[in-house]
């Protein structure tokens, strides 16, 4: 699973370059020929979702979050091996509850049908009118499922004894 996360997190972070390029091909096609997109920001809202939803679950498998460890480095080593235990638990309860609601509404926006049964996603509402923000809701899903699994990874290394003091796998 970590090189699941870790390929397609690399694949995503492609998508700021693709934002960078679109923005830069947008506003020279409205200010330099008056002539603007109709897609590139919703595009760009897409790419820049599913890079950060992915973000998560990459930074756990590589042991790269943020930490305010002031006073976690001052604890014993069993002082110190409870709060990773504790705050392994509660992301493990927090991305659980993500990932069922995510399921919840990834569902409602895309398992959406027309009374002749022809398949309606929940659209963007725009002149492009995509189906992107549907897709979105997808991706939290997918996003919050993989960083759980990430952090019951680490939950399990840490159980196992196969993680250093800082929490990352040896």
């Amino acid at each position: 699973m970590a090189w699941l996360i870790k390929k397609l997190a690399e694949l995503s972070a492609w998508g700021f370059a693709l934002i960078v390029l679109m923005m830069v091909f947008e506003v020279v096609a409205r200010y330099g020929f008056g002539a603007p997109t109709f897609w590139a920001h919703e595009i760009a809202g897409l790419l820049g979702a599913l890079a950060f939803l992915l973000g998560g679950a990459f930074c756990m498998i590589e042991g790269s979050h943020m930490r305010v460890t002031v006073l976690r480095d001052k604890l014993s080593p069993g002082l110190f091996r409870l709060t990773e235990y504790l705050s392994l638990g509660c992301g493990l309860l927090y991305l659980g509850a993500l990932t069922y609601s995510g399921w919840l509404i990834s569902q409602r926006a895309l398992f959406r049908f027309m009374p002749d049964g022809s398949w309606f996603p929940e659209r963007s509402g725009s002149s492009w009118n995509t189906p992107l923000p549907a897709f979105i809701k997808f991706a939290l899903f997918i996003g919050a499922f993989l960083f759980l699994a990430a952090v019951l990874r680490q939950f399990y290394l840490l159980v196992r004894h196969r993680a250093d003091i800082n929490g990352r796998p040896e």
